[in-house]
């Protein structure tokens, strides 16, 4: 008869999560694993799977968690102007008050494995593209409302804006000042101006 889990899977999953968010994959042993999450070598491998599967699990995690985010965002209402810049705040919020300037998951995955990882490189690109579909669908309900030109086209306006939110993301991980964060977001908005 098997026995009980002595520990949270959720538990160790975000524990790991947290560790390959700090060091990275390959700054991340077993070993360093194990004694972040407690949890002995055996648990991990009969739970996760290898360090490979923890860290795809870990990415999972923290996509699951970023789409709710997302999704929040997609929904809110008022001058597309307006959202647009409580998005970039919240994330550039988000990113500077991290004490350990970790940066994000999603972006340190999209620069450390996904160039070589097929699994990575799948769930970064889905990832990326709920983005855009957020961006994207904003942009098309600020036309609809006549907020926004028809001239404008939302699919190469959501690349943009993307583009501009991952720069800030790179950025904030090597811990530059708050202020030139916030002017990379009002340059991108100036362009709906």
């Amino acid at each position: 008869m098997a026995g009980k889990k002595a520990f949270q899977p959720e538990q160790a999953l975000q524990q790991a999560m947290d560790l390959f968010w700090e060091r990275g994959y390959e700054g991340s042993s077993v070993e360093d694993l194990v004694a972040h999450t407690g949890i002995g070598r055996g648990s991990l491998y009969d739970t996760f799977g290898d360090k490979h599967s923890l860290y795809l699990a870990a990415l999972d995690r923290y996509c699951a968690q970023n789409q709710g985010q997302i999704e929040a965002f997609r929904q809110q209402s008022g001058p597309l102007r307006e959202v647009l810049a409580s998005i970039f705040q919240t994330y550039i919020d988000m990113l500077l008050n991290d004490p350990k300037h970790r940066g994000c998951f999603l972006v340190n995955s999209s620069v450390e494995l996904a160039p070589h990882d097929p699994d990575v490189r799948t769930r970064v690109q889905a990832a990326y593209k709920v983005m855009e579909e957020a961006f994207y669908r904003l942009l098309i309900k600020a036309q609809a409302a006549g907020e926004l030109a028809w001239t404008y086209d939302p699919h190469q306006f959501a690349h943009f804006l993307l583009g501009a939110l991952i720069s800030i993301r790179v950025l904030a991980r090597a811990n530059v000042e708050r202020e030139v964060l916030q002017n990379i977001a009002r340059t991108t908005l100036s362009v709906f101006d």
